[in-house]
């Protein structure tokens, strides 16, 4: 829909030669919100553009107000989008958010209770039947704390915002995504140009750590790999422990997948993440020293 409704108003003839000016501008700014809105990554420039966009919109409404198509603009999910740049800020991004969420509680507090009614005086008997629901719901729950002993419940965890948690371990799959992969193919398919330079130096410094930079250089050429080819993962995982739940979840995870091939013949677009590595002298947030931005693209060490 988002493709074709710039395009319809563009050019519509408004009713008593009415310039069609703020239309545009406020489809416009709705437009630029939504895909902003979808980033997978925010900065501080994109989040200001995202309040820019929403502030246009609203300088440019009064139209809808002006063509009769509305007389006040009290809608929740309008309201709501007045929060987007605060839960961004606080929750990270909407890529996983999606408002069909909420969907079911209108199943299970709308259709079910209507449906528990002979559709007379519906409200009320909805309302019974919900409150009704809700006790059996809490007694269901205190048979099962008292079949279970009674335990005493939690001591009580101070929720904290998510933030830049810094807690987090490596986790990879048991067994290679491709067990086999020729190096030329390293080069070719992943772009890890200096994948056996870059192992090289990795051998010479595991059996010899006082190496200089020039020592380092000389040992390269007599570091010997007796292999044609390397077990490949194509996804690296990151986990956390949840400050309130203390369940293990994923923190972030860095995805390689070479362009392939579809059963049609199509050509399917490679993933190269881009990752932020710090080799250990940046300290536990800083980017100095050692730390570099590593494409998953051009190296794969």
């Amino acid at each position: 829909m988002c493709r074709i409704l710039l395009e319809l108003v563009i050019d519509i003839p408004l009713p008593g030669g009415m310039s069609n000016v703020r239309l545009i501008w406020a489809v416009w700014a709705v437009l630029d919100f939504l895909y902003l809105a979808q980033y997978p990554v925010h900065t501080d420039e994109t989040l200001e553009t995202l309040e820019d966009a929403l502030a246009r919109f609203h300088q440019a409404k009064d139209i809808f107000i002006d063509l009769g198509i509305r007389e006040l603009f009290n809608i929740p999910k309008l309201h709501f989008v007045q929060h987007y740049v605060m839960f961004i800020r606080l929750y990270s991004t909407t890529d996983n958010f999606d408002t069909a969420y909420t969907e079911q509680l209108h199943i299970d507090f709308a259709k079910d209770a209507y449906d528990a009614t002979n559709h007379k005086d519906e409200f009320t008997q909805m309302a019974n039947w919900l409150e009704c629901k809700e006790k059996i719901f809490r007694h269901e729950q205190y048979l099962k704390w008292v079949h279970n002993g009674s335990p005493i419940s939690t001591p009580h965890i101070e929720w904290q915002p998510p933030g830049l948690e810094l807690d987090r371990f490596l986790h990879m799959a048991k067994h290679p995504t491709v067990r086999a992969v020729p190096i030329d193919r390293l080069v070719k398919d992943y772009g890890a140009t200096y994948f056996c330079a870059a192992l090289a130096r990795f051998i010479a410094l595991a059996n010899e750590l006082d190496l200089t930079c020039a020592q380092l250089e000389a040992r390269l050429h007599s570091v010997c790999m007796p292999f044609a080819s390397v077990l490949v993962w194509h996804c690296i995982k990151y986990l956390c422990e949840d400050p309130v739940s203390r369940a293990t979840v994923t923190a972030d995870s860095i995805h390689v997948r070479p362009s392939t091939i579809d059963k049609r013949g199509h050509t399917v677009p490679g993933r190269f993440n881009t990752a932020l590595i710090n080799k250990g002298t940046g300290g536990d947030t800083g980017v100095e020293g050692e730390s570099s931005t590593l494409s998953l693209h051009d190296q794969t060490d």
